[in-house]
C-alpha cells in the first residue's frame, strides 16, 4: 500500500472531557475512549506519512485550549502514533479571540481552526442550527485573524451553505480554506447535482481553497466502494489533484469499514492519475496546506 497522510482524525476521552455530540441522535455509538492505542492498533502497518488531528467537538464552554494542551501531554511522551499536527477550536465570534489564537499559536504542531457551521453553542446540539455564524458580521472578522496568523480553516458545511460560505470566504483570499468531507454530498444521486453545482461554485470563487475527501461512510454507511468511488472522482475534477486531500475520519467512519481497506479504496480511486497527481493528492497536498515538515513528519 503506498505512503499517505492522513489529514482528519480524532482522538477523545470520555474521562477526561465532555462531548455534547455524544447525548445527539446516533451519537452514542461513538460514547467510548479513543486514545492512542486504540488509534494504534487501527492503523496498524499502514504507511503514514504524517497525520492531522482534527478537534472532536469537545464541550464549547471549555476552555478551547484544553484538547491542544491535551495533545501537547500525549506528544511529550514520545509515542510515535502522536498527531504530527492538530486543527484546534475557537469561536471566531469571541470576544478574547486574539488571546485564544495566540495562545494556541505556542503549540508549535498547531495549525489552524474548525468551527462547524452547523453547529448551534447555545443548545449544545449538533444537528440542530439556530444561529447561522454565515450572517454574523463578527465571524468574518475571525477569519481575517486566522489570515493575519498564516493559519488555516477547516471548513464543514452543508452544500445548501456554500454559495453563502463562498461570498463569505472570497473576501478573505489570503485564507487558505479547507471544505471537508467533500461538501457533505448527499447519498441519493439524484441529489447530487445540485451539490455539484455548489461545490463548483464554490472552488471557483475560493481559489484558495481545497477539499478534503473524507468521511466516506456519510455516502455508504455499508462502504460499497464503487458507489462511493463515483463520488470521489467527481469531486478530483471538480477541484482537480492538485487541490485535494485526503483523510479517515476515524474513528467516526470505523463502523463502516477497516481503516487499511479505507486506504486501499482511497488508492484505488485515485489510480486513474497521473503518478504526480497521486503523490499531490496522497501526501504533497497536505504538506503543503497543514505546513508539515517532511523531515520531522518521518
Amino acid at each position: 500500500m503506498t505512503a499517505f497522510v492522513d489529514t482528519h482524525f480524532h482522538l477523545w476521552d470520555l474521562g477526561r472531557f465532555r462531548y455534547p455530540w455524544l447525548d445527539d441522535p446516533g451519537g452514542d455509538q461513538f460514547a467510548f475512549d479513543y486514545v492512542l492505542d486504540d488509534w494504534r492498533r487501527d492503523v496498524g502497518d499502514a504507511d503514514l506519512v504524517a497525520t492531522v488531528h482534527v478537534q472532536a467537538e469537545m464541550d464549547h464552554a471549555a476552555d478551547p485550549l484544553a484538547e491542544t494542551a491535551w495533545l501537547a501531554e500525549l506528544r511529550a511522551q514520545g509515542d510515535p502514533a502522536t498527531p504530527t499536527v492538530c486543527v484546534g477550536y475557537a469561536d471566531l465570534r469571541a470576544a478574547d479571540l486574539e488571546d485564544v489564537l495566540d495562545r494556541h499559536m505556542e503549540y508549535d504542531f498547531f495549525r489552524g481552526i474548525r468551527q462547524e457551521l452547523w453547529y448551534d453553542p447555545a443548545s449544545q446540539r449538533s444537528d440542530v442550527l439556530t444561529h447561522n455564524l454565515l450572517d454574523d458580521p463578527a465571524w468574518p472578522r475571525g477569519l481575517e485573524q486566522l489570515a493575519a496568523r498564516e493559519l488555516t480553516f477547516d471548513l464543514l458545511a452543508w452544500p445548501s451553505q456554500l454559495a453563502q460560505a463562498a461570498e463569505v470566504f472570497r473576501r478573505v483570499p489570503e485564507l487558505v480554506v479547507v471544505l471537508e468531507h467533500l461538501g457533505l454530498p448527499p447519498a441519493d444521486p439524484n441529489a447530487r447535482v445540485r451539490w455539484r453545482a455548489a461545490l463548483e461554485r464554490f472552488a471557483d470563487e475560493v481559489p484558495s481553497s481545497w477539499l478534503k475527501i473524507s468521511a466516506l461512510s456519510f455516502l455508504s454507511p455499508h462502504w460499497d466502494a464503487d458507489q462511493i468511488g463515483v463520488v470521489v472522482k467527481e469531486a478530483l475534477e471538480v477541484f482537480g489533484p492538485q487541490r485535494c486531500l485526503l483523510g479517515s475520519n476515524f474513528p467516526v467512519d470505523r463502523p463502516a469499514v477497516g481503516y487499511r481497506e479505507l486506504w486501499q479504496d482511497m488508492e484505488w480511486w485515485t489510480e486513474h492519475l497521473s503518478p504526480d497527481e497521486q503523490h499531490w493528492v496522497r501526501v504533497e497536498n497536505a504538506l503543503q496546506v497543514y505546513r508539515i515538515d517532511t523531515g520531522a513528519a518521518s
